[in-house]
């Protein structure tokens, strides 16, 4: 039974095992290069990983913006990237652009990916290939999350949208293009401890990131988890006094998630399209399991 950490009672309570759609999308990275290649330009550090390890990492644009926010299996010779449904071609495209002169072939999945939640099969932050199926562990914080390539899962309902969405805010897991796109500074979510390495060196967008580190990371907003007193609909607007301080970009019954001006504090009340809500930190690691230091 998957009973989902600190989340309020009821939400995927029951399920043993059940499928997330839409799934995202997988492209693998192979050749002698590829190591070296994918570490100038993602913000993980992958060099010192060991092969079977998952780690999760960042796709910046040159000016230091996310544009992709990934899980990277490490392998020997190949390293498989992660993305949201829909954008694999594009992160294909988009690194594809930088192989110069490099042994290093790209390689978009074919075979059926699926995202399930429930009872591992992989340990705990590893990845493996058995007979031609990929599994790998992607879970969250308090929510066991596998990606499956190759398996059969017609047998696994699929998770209700509303429920695993409730999981994603408690967990504080922004999406691309839903809550940050490509305006959004890393330091202004709580990713950066898990996805980042300061100590790698250089990768694309770097030079912004490591100043705002360098100067204690302060930034005009960050992003929140909301407790509305009833629920609130994605698309309303987040008012502390007369003044607006964001807008609601992922909601699930109590629970939303959003882009907050930093003036409002964790515990803060505001105003969430009429309704009043509390405002509530994003759980973040002190520090990134894998910067490679």
């Amino acid at each position: 039974m998957v009973r989902v950490g600190s989340l309020p009672e009821g939400v995927i309570v029951g399920v043993m095992t059940a499928r997330i759609a839409p799934a995202p999308e997988l492209v693998w990275f192979r050749g002698p290069d590829t190591i070296r290649f994918l570490n100038d330009l993602i913000s993980q550090e992958i060099g010192h990983l060991e092969p079977g390890t998952v780690a999760r990492s960042l796709l910046l644009g040159p000016q230091g913006k996310m544009d992709f926010i990934l899980w990277v299996l490490r392998g020997e010779d190949e390293v498989g990237l992660v993305t949201e449904d829909g954008r694999g071609e594009e992160l294909a495209n988009r690194l594809g652009r930088y192989k110069i002169r490099v042994e290093v072939e790209v390689v978009p999945e074919l075979s059926e990916v699926y995202l399930v939640v429930g009872d591992p099969t992989v340990p705990a932050g590893q990845w493996e290939r058995t007979d031609g199926l990929v599994s790998a562990d992607l879970s969250w914080p308090g929510l066991p999350r596998e990606l499956r390539v190759g398996a059969d899962v017609s047998g696994l309902a699929e998770i209700d949208p509303g429920e695993y969405a409730a999981a994603r805010i408690e967990a504080g897991i922004p999406v691309m293009g839903v809550d940050v796109d490509e305006k959004t500074i890393p330091q202004e979510t709580a990713l950066v401890p898990e996805t980042i390495s300061f100590e790698k060196g250089c990768f694309l967008g770097q030079e912004l990131v490591a100043r705002l580190d360098s100067r204690g990371g302060r930034v005009n907003q960050h992003l929140r988890i909301l407790e509305f007193d009833e629920p609130v609909p994605t698309g309303a607007t987040l008012k502390a006094g007369d003044r607006e301080v964001g807008t609601v970009t992922t909601s699930s019954g109590s629970l939303g998630l959003a882009l907050v001006w930093r003036e409002v504090e964790p515990g803060d009340r505001i105003d969430a399209g009429g309704v009043a809500a509390t405002v509530r930190a994003v759980p973040q690691k002190s520090e990134s399991t894998f910067t490679g230091s």
